[in-house]
C-alpha cells in the first residue's frame, strides 16, 4: 500500500468519531473533520446586488460560490488559467444554493468553502454564507471537474492533489 495511503487510513483513527466527512481516495473512503472551513471569504454586499425586491439576487450567491472555490483551487495550487501554456483547470458540472435567510445592502458577508469528497476527476465543495451576525443565510454544494481545456477531456486527480487536499482540510479542522 503506498505510503500516502496508509497515512490517510491512520488519519481518520487519530480523529474523534464525530462530527466526520467521507472524503474517497481512489476507492478508500478517508474521513476528516467537519468541523473546519479552510476558505472564509469576507465580502460586502453591494447596492447594484440587489435586485427589484431589494434582497441580493439569486445569481450573486454563484457568484460568491464561484470566488470561495477559486479561492480554495489556488490555495491547493491550482492556478486556473486554462490556456494553451497551462490547459489545465477545472469546470462547474453541478451547483446550487439553498437559501435559507435574504441578504441585504450593507451587509457584510463571509462566504465558506471546503471540499467534501473527492472522485477520480471531481471534487464535491461545500458552502456557507453567513451574514454580519454569523446567520446562516445560504448554504451550497458543487462538484469541480478537473479539465484540459486543449483536449477537452476530464483529467484524473492526481495523489499530490488529493494529498494537499486533505491537507488543507485537516488544517482547517
Amino acid at each position: 500500500m503506498p505510503a500516502i495511503l496508509r497515512s490517510l487510513r491512520g488519519l481518520g483513527q487519530a480523529m474523534g468519531q464525530a462530527n466526520r466527512r467521507m472524503v474517497w481516495v481512489r476507492g478508500m473512503a478517508t474521513e476528516l473533520p467537519r468541523s473546519g472551513w479552510p476558505i472564509r471569504h469576507k465580502a460586502k454586499v453591494q447596492w447594484g446586488n440587489q435586485d427589484a425586491y431589494m434582497h441580493v439576487n439569486n445569481c450573486q450567491y454563484y457568484r460568491w460560490w464561484e470566488t470561495a472555490h477559486i479561492l480554495y483551487l489556488r490555495e491547493i495550487g491550482m492556478m486556473l488559467k486554462g490556456n494553451a501554456k497551462d490547459p489545465e483547470g477545472a469546470i462547474i458540472a453541478r451547483n446550487e444554493c439553498h437559501f435559507l435567510k435574504p441578504v441585504n445592502f450593507p451587509d457584510e458577508i463571509t462566504v465558506s468553502c471546503r471540499a467534501t469528497s473527492l472522485g477520480n476527476t471531481s471534487i464535491n465543495i461545500e458552502y456557507l454564507l453567513e451574514n454580519g451576525a454569523n446567520e446562516k443565510c445560504a448554504t451550497g454544494s458543487a462538484t469541480l471537474v478537473l479539465f484540459d481545456y486543449v483536449g477537452e477531456k476530464k483529467l484524473p486527480i492526481s495523489d499530490e492533489l488529493r494529498w494537499k487536499i486533505m491537507n488543507l482540510e485537516e488544517a482547517a479542522a
